[in-house]
């Protein structure tokens, strides 16, 4: 795993190099006035900073050849519980959807109890609506609250 990583990191880096020279391409701008790279060179810079640090992480990490997926059952439900977000998203609406993707994550997946997997999921839903339709005003689907 050590030895993947090293490369992922890698490759990451070349990535952000070409992010950053055509985001110079565009134009950087100022910081009062950002041009259409500014955005891009930015996330680029990040990325290719977090990359090295993949790197040389795994200098200090000791490899484990027995990593396995211990679980391709809860992959399985992850998969299954993101597949039925899509689908009942336009139906049910946004907030409702969310919260019973998280309570399904944490009650069945993680095997959390039913306080903690409800009020977790009710936490999330309130803050994406709070962060999504009051701070940032995005037309998310009302589904069967809405009409």
């Amino acid at each position: 795993m050590v030895k993947a990583d090293r490369w992922i990191g890698f490759l990451f880096a070349l990535f952000s190099l070409y992010v950053c020279v055509e985001s110079v391409r565009l134009g950087l701008g100022t910081y009062q006035q950002p041009g259409a790279g500014f955005v891009s060179f930015c996330a680029g810079v990040i990325l290719g900073v977090l990359s090295l640090a993949l790197i040389f992480s795994t200098r200090f990490r000791r490899t484990n050849n027995a990593e396995k997926w211990h679980n391709p059952e809860r992959i399985l439900m992850v998969f299954l519980a993101m597949l039925g977000f899509t689908l009942l998203l336009d139906w049910l609406g946004f907030i409702l959807t969310a919260f019973l993707l998280i309570g399904f994550l944490l009650k069945v997946v993680e095997r959390r109890g039913w306080g903690y997997s409800v009020g977790v999921a009710l936490v999330v839903a309130g803050a994406s609506y709070v962060v999504f339709d009051l701070w940032l005003v995005a037309q998310l689907p009302a589904g069967i609250l809405g009409s």
